[in-house]
């Protein structure tokens, strides 16, 4: 487990909200994973333990840009180990549930086995990190929904909502990356609307080593 850090400041000449995005490449409906509005000269911080996974899933009608995920259900989970689950409905009570929680058999995979039972296009399920949904899908009965938690980030910036599906083209994210040894960055939003990354050696996070 590594935690890790990232500032965002807005030296641009607006107001915007500073996000940061995960597996901008990966199948399924990438969500805006951890977002918030920053004036002019301001920043904001965001910490997290990247082992932190979860299965997730949220009522919604079709899935779309814009539209934000109420997530109703975080189950703890692992990329190698736990990295499996079922999903269903309970038409009596009228809610969904994850369920069966278990290793799947393939390694660096995350898989949602929907039953049944699911209506369609009700609900979104997918996975995330630190409790916070990261990649989602239209979950359909009878269906295996698999996921590869190898997180990439990105950093974008707009009109963007925390857990909200983006269409991440439109966004332009930029890829960052954490250097060896360095598990905090700075990253700055200029005037020319371009970021500029740098590491915060002083900023370290600990992790499980120190």
């Amino acid at each position: 487990m590594t935690q890790r850090q990232i500032t965002l400041v807005n030296n641009s000449t607006s107001p915007t909200s500073l996000a940061l995005l995960q597996n901008a490449n990966e199948h399924g409906n990438v969500v805006a994973w951890l977002a918030k509005y920053a004036y002019p000269g301001t920043q904001v911080r965001f910490t997290w333990d990247d082992a932190d996974l979860c299965f997730v899933w949220a009522g919604t009608s079709q899935l779309s840009p814009g539209v934000v995920l109420d997530v109703s259900q975080v189950v703890p989970a692992g990329a190698n180990a736990n990295n499996a689950i079922d999903f269903s409905y309970d038409a009596a009570n009228r809610t969904f549930y994850l369920h069966n929680l278990r290793d799947g058999n393939r390694p660096n995979t995350m898989t949602v086995t929907a039953d049944n039972t699911l209506p369609v296009n009700a609900v979104a399920v997918g996975i995330g990190m630190a409790s916070k949904p990261t990649v989602v899908m239209q979950a359909q009965p009878n269906m295996n929904y698999q996921f590869t938690p190898q997180p990439t980030y990105f950093l974008a910036f707009g009109n963007i909502t925390q857990s909200a599906v983006v269409d991440a083209d439109t966004l332009h994210p930029q890829q960052i990356e954490f250097p060896p040894n360095v598990f905090a960055l700075t990253a700055t939003l200029g005037a020319d609307n371009n970021w500029t990354v740098v590491p915060d050696i002083l900023a370290m996070a600990q992790t499980d080593d120190e």
